[in-house]
């Protein structure tokens, strides 16, 4: 009896042995393959299914067609802090992340404490590949991808390379070197073949491999394109596709146009490659652009945001307003166009959630990004009604959404990047919608989901911007005062609302106060001799061995920027000191002339019965002063409570 009561125990044990392996296996294998690009400074109107017919985009476009477009889709305005957001589902803000970027001499990075997107798949069994940008520090060994969570990294370090060489030559000083890696080790096999394409057969090999073995994928690929390389050849692109584009009259534009060609052959190349290798039906693709594009000044790639005001590191909807879709067998409501407010820090929430991934929450891991997928997967609404696009107290600058409504104080660089750039040329002779049309439809996405003309054309005119002359204008210099925009009916901020909504601007400015005192402090560091690429053999790589330097160090940042420019500032500044010193000696005459003045108040209320229109002050029968009590019953309140609508 006890033998076969032994015999028992073991049979059982061995079935739920191999049931709970089965299941494991079983879910390992529903999860959904995570496939993110990435475009670097990419513009909103660089892609054809925002209206454009100037660069042509036929897979990028078929995949937002056959997705949901993602029509207010928000990021920060440059690249550490919306990769940093991206990464850790939290704001920039509140990991220290949010004051411009870290430039590859800089020992700085996100910080260590912060558990970020990959770490959470590869706990739940997936296998996490990053290919390109890093750009969130490397200046110790323990800050670089494959030790923070990804299993394979295929890219660079630092900000920027040139498309070719991958060499990097930062702005800031005379340093230069090699940036282009292979995990830990330096890849020098990828000089001389274009980035783009050296992602992409890199992204295709990855794929391949998890065809074969089925495991889960997180591929997150952040594609150098469009971003401008180094000063002295910025824009770069094979010859032969830039002459596809010769109805471009501005040769940086064609140029730009051909780098984004590329691009969008990627995305094509992608969704192919997971086709033939069975995994498009299980698979997510998210494609988005970091932040705007830089139309003109450092760094300018001739990217196009308009019709929205602005250029990336500003405060307006051109530089965090960014193109943006998502597309998925697993979606229920496709093939249009959300409005639901979206911020890059709930795309981790949202990715985990499809792939039924908890996020833990925690006094370290605590996250500011929503989980968006259910809205997404069934259209069931809009989970989000408040936006932080950035808080940075050492440019002096805000920017920030609620319930509709944007407000903005301060800019960067003394507002001239504040306008509206990036209108196509009307010289150029374009495509017409014809033309576009069919190559949209002859794309390889668009052929195996089987678009149909109509709904191209019907989404094409509601991912549209159209500002309109309806719109009046009462243009905000936000170096001057706090500015306010309806941004739903107002998306190109032309319309200033602040002084007819004094109460909400007083109840936006209480949020962000909240917001502001438990903002982290920036990370920033200055730049570091140490970091010379020519002291490790002309290669950029990391310089120190002990990371904890980073907190013994203190911070050798400027001081906060006021939002008023300094010619603003004087004008404020001189009638008030002016006044104060009318007051003051007004204040001394007063009381030098008392009693001349008590004498004549005297005198005349002896020749009137009628109250004093004015304050006064005389003598009682105790000789103390005593108030006009007829003036102090008509005391008038001014509020602007009734000026609020």
């Amino acid at each position: 009896m006890t033998a076969l009561l032994g015999k028992s125990l073991v049979t059982a044990t061995v079935i739920i042995t191999l049931t709970v392996t089965f299941t494991n296996g079983t879910e390992s294998q529903k999860r959904p393959h995570i496939v993110i690009i990435t475009a670097d400074d990419m513009g909103w109107y660089d892609v054809g299914f925002h209206g454009s017919n100037q660069i042509a985009t036929p897979n990028i476009d078929a995949l937002a067609y056959d997705g949901i477009i993602l029509n207010r889709h928000y990021s920060a305005p440059m690249c550490t802090p919306s990769r940093a957001a991206l990464m850790t589902g939290k704001h920039p803000m509140n990991v220290g992340m949010q004051h411009y970027v870290i430039d590859s001499d800089e020992p700085w990075g996100l910080g260590l404490d912060q558990r970020i997107m990959p770490e959470y798949f590869h706990e739940a069994g997936y296998r996490t590949h990053m290919i390109g940008k890093w750009h969130l520090g490397f200046f110790a060994e323990h800050y670089i991808p494959t030790r923070r969570g990804f299993d394979t990294h295929i890219g660079y370090l630092g900000p920027y390379i040139d498309y070719w060489t991958y060499v990097n030559k930062m702005n800031s000083g005379t340093f230069e070197g090699y940036d282009m890696r292979k995990n830990r080790d330096v890849d020098f096999q990828a000089n001389g073949t274009y980035a783009t394409d050296y992602f992409t057969a890199a992204a295709q090999d990855i794929i391949a491999s998890h065809g074969k073995n089925g495991d889960p994928m997180l591929l997150v690929v952040n594609h150098l394109a469009p971003h401008a390389g180094n000063d002295d050849d910025p824009l770069q692109a094979p010859q032969e596709t830039i002459d596809r584009f010769a109805y471009i009259r501005d040769i940086d534009r064609r140029t730009y146009a051909a780098m984004m060609s590329k691009l969008d052959d990627s995305v094509g190349a992608v969704y192919q490659s997971l086709k033939e290798n069975s995994m498009l039906d299980s698979s997510i693709i998210v494609f988005l652009s970091d932040n705007g594009g830089v139309t003109r000044g450092m760094h300018s790639n001739t990217g196009s945001n308009y019709p929205f005001r602005g250029q990336k590191n500003s405060p307006w909807e051109g530089a965090v307003r960014t193109a943006a879709l998502i597309w998925s067998p697993l979606l229920k409501d496709t093939q249009r166009v959300s409005n639901q407010w979206f911020h890059i820090s709930d795309w981790l929430p949202t990715l985990a959630s499809a792939a039924g991934i908890a996020v833990r929450h925690g006094p370290s891991s605590d996250i500011d990004g929503i989980d968006q997928w259910e809205a997404l997967a069934y259209g069931t609404g809009n989970p989000r009604q408040r936006l932080m696009n950035n808080l940075d107290e050492i440019f002096g600058y805000t920017s920030y959404m609620e319930n509709g409504l944007k407000y903005v104080n301060g800019t960067t660089q003394d507002g001239i990047n504040d306008q509206w750039y990036g209108q196509t040329d009307e010289l150029d002779q374009l495509p017409g919608n014809e033309q576009y049309l069919a190559n949209v439809m002859s794309s390889a996405i668009a052929r195996a989901s089987q678009l149909d003309e109509k709904v191209v054309w019907y989404l094409r005119q509601h991912a549209q911007i159209n500002c309109g002359n309806e719109i009046s204008s009462k243009e905000c210099n936000p170096l001057v005062k706090p500015c306010l925009f309806d941004i739903i009916n107002d998306p190109c901020e032309m319309h200033d609302i602040s002084e007819e909504y004094p109460s909400r601007m007083r109840e936006i400015q209480r949020h962000l106060e909240f917001y502001r005192r438990r903002a982290a402090k920036p990370r920033n560091r200055p730049h570091d001799l140490e970091a010379d690429p020519s002291k490790f053999g002309g290669v950029w790589t990391w310089w120190r061995t002990d990371p904890t330097r980073l907190r013994e160090e203190s911070p050798e940042m400027p001081p906060p920027n006021h939002s008023l420019s300094k010619d603003t500032q004087l004008i404020v500044i001189i009638p008030i000191v002016v006044v104060g010193i009318i007051f003051v000696i007004g204040t001394l005459l007063y009381l030098s002339n008392k009693n001349i003045i008590n004498l004549c108040c005297r005198r005349k209320n002896d020749s009137s019965n009628m109250a004093s229109e004015i304050p006064t002050e005389a003598s009682g029968p105790d000789g103390k002063t005593t108030t006009d009590t007829e003036f102090s019953s008509k005391i008038y309140v001014i509020s602007d409570r009734n000026m609020d609508r």
